[in-house]
């Protein structure tokens, strides 16, 4: 049976200025490079076959996937559905600004509630899609007899995905964030379910 790695991208300069990506396209830093650089020897001993990897659209997304598998000879699927979610007027801003500009949004954000601020890609939304991305993919991958899937996707929508695909509920945060750069496996549970095997895997950050 196929088993399931989600990894986050590397580090961009919105994520070193704490900025709100989501679905604005930014690119990785020096860092971030360096960061998938040093988790590919890791990353790549885990895996089992010829691996599947599919990473998002967005570009940090598919930089990290480049490097991490640069030394073997795999093709690089592109899903959108695992692309990060949309925070709407947030995006950009700092967390002081959505602090000052969006008060009662920004503190059932640090409640872990969703704030209600137009453009802003629900729980749901974000979990329905990664959750769909993700069986269409692993049955693909099941239906040949490969090797281990790999998902390369972001924070927000890596934890949705995996706290979905736990049976877990999406709201608050009982599943720690994903690092930049780290990845997370599931391996299949009996009941057609899985189980969290590891989570939050990564190097050591790197200093560029």
């Amino acid at each position: 049976m196929t088993r399931l790695y989600v990894v986050r991208h590397g580090q961009t300069d919105w994520n070193l200025e704490n900025r709100l990506q989501g679905s604005t396209d930014i690119p990785l830093n020096d860092t971030g490079r360096a960061q998938a650089a040093d988790a590919a020897a890791g990353l790549l001993a885990q895996l089992t076959g010829a691996p599947t990897v599919v990473a998002s659209h967005l570009s940090r997304a598919i930089e990290t996937a480049q490097i991490l598998f640069t030394d073997l000879d795999v093709v690089i699927h592109r899903d959108p559905r695992i692309g990060e979610r949309s925070y709407g007027v947030w995006e950009g801003l700092e967390a002081d600004l959505r602090q000052v500009h969006h008060p009662e949004d920004y503190d059932r954000w640090k409640a872990g509630l969703e704030p209600r601020i137009k453009g802003y890609e629900t729980h749901a939304m974000l979990a329905e899609r990664t959750v769909a991305a993700a069986h269409e993919w692993v049955q693909r991958v099941d239906a040949v007899g490969g090797g281990d899937l790999v998902l390369v996707s972001h924070g927000s929508a890596g934890r949705m995905l995996l706290a979905s695909l736990l049976g877990m509920s999406t709201s608050g945060r009982a599943l720690g964030n994903l690092e930049n750069a780290c990845w997370s496996r599931l391996v299949p549970a009996g009941d057609g379910g899985w189980c969290l095997d590891r989570h939050n895997v990564g190097a050591e950050p790197v200093a560029v």
